[in-house]
């Protein structure tokens, strides 16, 4: 097995984000909370969406939904490149459960760690029952759903240029290694490539 070191970078703009990358890593199953496009240009992915999985080839577009859990990873360790553009303003127009909603709002404000019991209390559901309706309606389970807003989160204090050292301790993780490992295995580079590779525009 022949290892690559990812190249990825992040171009914003008022009202998209343009994602380009040339690596062989394997996202985990994730969501966008907008509507994205994608395009294989080199090599080939295994793409998952909504339980549903293809191989694509250079070439190939794909698209994803808003709150639609998808994954995208490499055949057997391979190269590949991708561009994936996000629309900012293209967001789902449906209504979630009030349940759900009070969920989603709960997580991304929470400066505590995970824990489904008390999340279930604040909004006066069953946590089985809450489970079942969040990945109904958001696509990925509340603990799921509470990393990637931790991810997103890192992301902004980088962009920020908050010191991984505060964001360890305000986002709760471990340690700083901690941090560096969870937000590699989702973003596909370290913080540190992803503060030199990201750009406002």
């Amino acid at each position: 097995m022949q290892k690559y070191e990812n190249h990825i970078s992040f171009h914003e703009y008022p009202d998209m984000e343009i994602i380009q990358g040339e690596c062989n890593h394997s996202f985990p199953a994730h969501i966008h909370e907008s509507l994205c496009v994608g395009c294989i240009t080199e090599g080939r992915a295994v793409f998952s969406i909504n339980g549903h999985t293809r191989i694509l080839s250079s070439g190939e577009y794909y698209v994803i939904p808003p709150y639609t859990i998808h994954a995208l990873s490499s055949v057997a360790f391979e190269k590949f490149c991708y561009h994936i553009i996000c629309f900012k303003n293209f967001t789902a127009s449906k209504e979630f459960y009030d349940s759900v909603a009070s969920a989603k709002s709960y997580i991304e404000h929470t400066t505590s760690a995970f824990n489904i019991d008390t999340l279930s209390r604040a909004v006066h559901v069953s946590k089985y029952h809450l489970d079942r309706i969040f990945k109904e309606q958001i696509g990925i389970t509340p603990y799921q759903f509470y990393i990637n807003n931790r991810i997103k989160k890192v992301r902004q204090g980088l962009q920020s240029h908050v010191p991984l050292s505060d964001m360890v301790f305000d986002l709760n993780f471990s340690d700083q290694s901690h941090l560096c490992n969870t937000f590699r295995k989702h973003v596909g580079i370290s913080p540190t490539q992803y503060a030199h590779s990201y750009q406002y525009n």
